[in-house]
């Protein structure tokens, strides 16, 4: 299959790197990025003007590096910020493989490798993308520092003010349900006034569809409206406990689960997952 908008080849998650024995490149090579097309978890929302939601994918690259032109290493971090609407996702082995041929690579400096990754990854997904990248050693701080104030920059997801949010992971509830089942969201029927509230849980597991390696997340949930059962809620974020969804598929689904069952008059939702192979 070709992708209509940026005319790259688009394959199934069995043609993907993923699961499958790499070599892992000594030299710059743009054809290691893997597209997989949106419209594949995403049922009836196939196209942009059906998307009921906006967003962005951010990709957190803590090891990127490459060579100036008198052959020495540098090194830094980089936040790579996809819009949703962009008609594919890039898979997370190929985006690897790909950020570590440029470790052999010379480049004039750090603005060129940025544009570099901005142009490739946007090509692959069909959309312009936003890269910030950040030199370690250019200026104080550590790397999860950089990585936090270069994702604000690249994302503009401040509105999502993550240190106000109440995480719900305390609440003695009884989970016998590990598939993904929105029937287990409910309002709170004993709130009737509208509420403005900003949750986490930290519970939140889902697997690689080909991999079925798990993967942790943190998500959080700012909404207005009718106040949300916290413990359905809860409930609700451990069915996935042992679903099988991209990050991508799994948050934007959280996110129109909510919508539909609870109706909230605005809704914002951001998972935050774990590291892996260096980027998160």
């Amino acid at each position: 299959m070709v992708d209509h908008v940026s005319g790259t080849p688009v394959g199934g998650v069995d043609d993907s790197p993923l699961g499958q024995n790499s070599q892992y490149p000594d030299r710059y090579d743009v054809s290691l990025l893997y597209p997989i097309a949106r419209a594949e978890g995403r049922g009836g929302f196939s196209n942009d003007k059906s998307l009921p939601f906006d967003g962005v994918d951010i990709w957190n690259a803590y090891e990127i590096s490459w060579l100036n032109s008198k052959g020495k290493p540098c090194v830094g971090v980089a936040v790579l910020t996809v819009p949703a609407l962009s008609p594919n996702i890039v898979e997370s082995k190929s985006l690897k493989l790909y950020l570590g041929s440029l470790n052999q690579a010379v480049f004039v400096d750090a603005n060129e490798v940025r544009q570099t990754i901005q142009k490739d990854v946007g090509a692959v997904v069909g959309s312009a993308i936003v890269v910030s990248l950040q030199v370690l050693g250019e200026k104080a701080g550590n790397i999860e520092s950089e990585i936090v104030s270069l994702e604000k920059q690249g994302a503009g997801i401040g509105e999502l003010v993550v240190d106000q949010s109440v995480c719900i992971d305390g609440l003695d509830i009884e989970a016998t349900q590990y598939s993904v089942d929105p029937q287990l969201l409910m309002l709170d029927e004993s709130e009737k006034k509208t509420v403005d509230e900003y949750l986490s849980s930290h519970l939140l597991r889902s697997n690689c569809p080909v991999t079925s390696q798990p993967d942790w997340a943190t998500v959080y949930i700012h909404y207005q409206g009718a106040k949300i059962c916290r413990e359905s809620l809860l409930k609700y974020i451990v069915s996935y406990r042992n679903h099988n969804g991209f990050h991508e598929q799994c948050i934007e689904r959280i996110f129109m689960d909510l919508m539909a069952i609870c109706k909230p008059e605005k809704l914002s939702v951001y998972g935050r997952y774990t590291r892996r192979g260096g980027i998160d």
